[in-house]
């Protein structure tokens, strides 16, 4: 340890090491001696060093994160890295975006901007990308610059046409989970597991749209998971599948939290089973508006609980924007005796067309009435 000391003090005194590179390398040294052992060479500091300066003060990066980088690029000239920066630059990234890049992959600094990345920001654009889907895939996961084209990418790409059918169907999947990319594998493994259980390309390019993360999970639980839902009566062939299969896969803890809360409410094991083979979109509401809707129904208008396992339903309707609207028209309707069921579950859940025919337009004395308290109610949500 002694002589590592010495070996900088040297150095220092015979003037190898610039000023400006000491505040760096003495952090270095508290956090790696061994760096300074008699084996690792001049060159081997200053070309630490000057990769310290460079991702400091070209790329935007702490020290600590600068220094962090160093244990996995290091170079002794800006010749590449200066190209790299202004290909991005050239493709409409910002200062702050190339950092964030560098920062999570940093490697990419050193790459050959012609052979490597261009031609992945080219491919990407041919596919349709605008400037501002390729910034947000590339900043979201630097890593597609880091795959192979022709080996990955575009065999990757073209295997999600069969599903997604169209370039703007998978740059907007790319955008919304750009690590299913990079994990492909997995993915690829996943999607293999729907097809053999009959779910249709239909199905399974709806999947990878809006829910490209559930398709991404670690096989052995994704096929646990599409058991389990089978087991229950769930056809992979149908939409509601697909919501089950992304309710299940949204993380243990969320769905054991919720199937405590539903405990609470009086609910068994099976009332709660019944419940989400009827509706499994309300394993995917949060736990507040789970909270909220009960409370409305079951403290202010005395509704018993259960009524809620058998419409769940009702946990994907708006509080705001409409059951509390149509519950003010159901009172003015009771008031007046003009309807007697205060439980008409119809009420809140038929499309606004239906509902206004139904309950609104009919009463033709108190309709106007009825339409305006009704816009009152739906103009206070907004």
């Amino acid at each position: 340890m002694f002589n590592s000391y010495r070996k900088v003090l040297l150095y220092l005194k015979n003037g190898i090491l610039s000023t400006s590179s000491t505040p760096k390398l003495c952090v270095v040294l508290q956090r790696n001696p061994s760096t300074f052992s008699p084996q690792y060479s001049t060159s081997n500091l200053d070309s630490q060093s000057f990769t310290v300066d460079y991702l400091i003060n070209k790329c935007g990066l702490s020290q600590q994160t600068a220094l962090s980088a160093t244990k996995r690029v290091q170079f002794d000239n800006s010749k590449k890295p200066d190209s790299v920066i202004a290909l991005f630059k050239s493709h409409g990234f910002s200062d702050a975006q190339i950092s964030l890049i560098i920062r999570k992959l940093p490697c990419l600094i050193t790459f050959d901007p012609d052979k490597i990345i261009r031609p992945k920001l080219e491919f990407f654009k041919s596919k349709g990308a605008s400037t501002s889907d390729l910034i947000k895939m590339m900043t979201a996961e630097p890593r597609l610059l880091a795959r192979s084209l022709e080996s990955c990418l575009i065999p990757f790409y073209d295997s999600l046409k069969r599903f997604l059918i169209s370039d703007e169907c998978i740059t907007d999947t790319i955008k919304r989970y750009a690590h299913i990319v990079c994990d492909m594998s997995r993915t690829s493994r996943n999607v293999q597991v729907l097809l053999d259980n009959g779910m249709p390309d239909l199905k399974v390019g709806l999947l990878l749209s809006q829910w490209p993360r559930t398709v991404n999970m670690q096989t052995d639980d994704f096929k646990r998971a599409v058991d389990d839902l089978k087991e229950l009566g769930f056809n992979p062939s149908r939409s509601p599948f697909v919501v089950a299969l992304v309710a299940k896969s949204n993380g243990k803890t969320k769905w054991e939290r919720k199937i405590e809360l539903f405990k609470k409410w009086g609910w068994s094991e099976e009332v709660i089973a019944s419940a989400f083979t009827r509706r499994p979109w309300c394993m995917l509401v949060s736990e507040d508006k789970l909270r909220a809707i009960k409370d409305y129904f079951v403290t202010r208008l005395g509704w018993d609980s259960l009524v809620l396992a058998r419409y769940p339903i009702l946990f994907s309707v708006s509080l705001e924007k409409t059951i509390i609207p149509r519950h003010s028209v159901l009172e003015v309707l009771l008031s007046k005796g003009l309807i007697k069921d205060a439980h008409s579950v119809s009420l809140f859940t038929v499309e606004e067309k239906s509902f206004r025919k139904r309950y609104v337009d009919c009463f033709e004395e108190e309709a106007p009435r009825l339409l305006k308290l009704y816009e009152e109610k739906r103009n206070l949500s907004k």
